[in-house]
């Protein structure tokens, strides 16, 4: 019996592979019978590299084959430089919640001339991301501070837009008067209700849900969203049939590290960082 997301994967696959190529990749499979996943990112085989790598349409089909339905890639590449993305959730607000934080951030971003590439997790949030492919004389643990810090510091910026947004008023309702609105922490026990910007996804060996990947819980496809159509967007129409026939291929925005640093001297002076 082929994977259940044969066919889709087989019709997005050029769009998918650049997300994979020169990374380690894990993937979330679903054997026949199990209702549920199970999370990979070795092959199995003996040796030193064990990690899943995945170059060309036919290796993708063949974990396709082995029952694979999410796919996510290692934010540092092997060879150059990283990813850098800000996962925003829900968490007990309607998703249309996590869908005006991303429009801010998305915003945020751009102001400081970083364009971010956004998409729908899949499931109840939305992912912002851009490639910086020059990291000179950074190591690990500078990469990942450098991350979080714009992490917390775009959701520094968000939360003073949410202050005044009409539309955001479902989650100062949910937070309660005074409260923030957005923590950047799953285990922050004082902010149960507020939106998530989680800081703590970036780290060593850290992976993230490609662009085209399935959520195998939702079954639906994290499908990149122009900023344009961000407003109107609903999580429906992101089913793998309307996602493998209408969305087009999309490249990663590339910006470089003094862009980033740029930016972050200005969240600072503006009192976010």
């Amino acid at each position: 019996m082929p994977g259940k997301y044969l066919d889709y994967y087989a019709d997005v696959a050029d769009r998918i592979l650049p997300f994979l190529a020169g990374r380690p990749v894990a993937i979330e499979q679903r054997f026949p019978g199990s209702d549920r996943t199970v999370y990979r990112r070795h092959t199995g085989a003996a040796g030193d590299d064990t990690w899943i790598r995945i170059d060309s349409r036919d290796e993708l089909l063949e974990w396709v084959r082995k029952y694979a339905e999410g796919i996510h890639a290692n934010i540092r590449s092997t060879d150059r430089g990283a990813w850098f993305v800000i996962d925003i959730d829900s968490r007990e607000l309607p998703t249309e919640m996590a869908k005006i934080a991303a429009i801010h951030a998305a915003d945020v971003l751009a102001e400081q001339q970083l364009e971010p590439l956004v998409k729908f997790s899949g499931s109840d949030g939305y992912h912002l991301m851009w490639d910086v492919p020059d990291l000179p004389g950074i190591d690990d643990a500078e990469l990942w501070e450098m991350e979080r810090e714009v992490v917390r510091a775009v959701a520094c910026e968000v939360e003073r837009r949410l202050a005044s947004d009409p539309a955001a008023a479902p989650i100062r309702a949910a937070v309660g008067e005074g409260k923030p609105t957005i923590t950047t922490s799953s285990a922050d026990r004082e902010s149960p209700n507020a939106l998530l910007f989680d800081e703590y996804i970036l780290k060593e060996n850290a992976n993230f849900r490609v662009p085209f990947s399935i959520h195998p819980t939702t079954g639906l496809a994290a499908a990149p969203i122009p900023r344009d159509r961000l407003p109107d967007f609903e999580p429906t129409e992101a089913s793998p049939k309307r996602v493998a026939r209408e969305w087009p291929m999309v490249s990663l925005p590339r910006h470089s590290l003094a862009q980033v640093r740029a930016a972050l001297e200005a969240w600072r002076a503006d009192g976010c960082a």
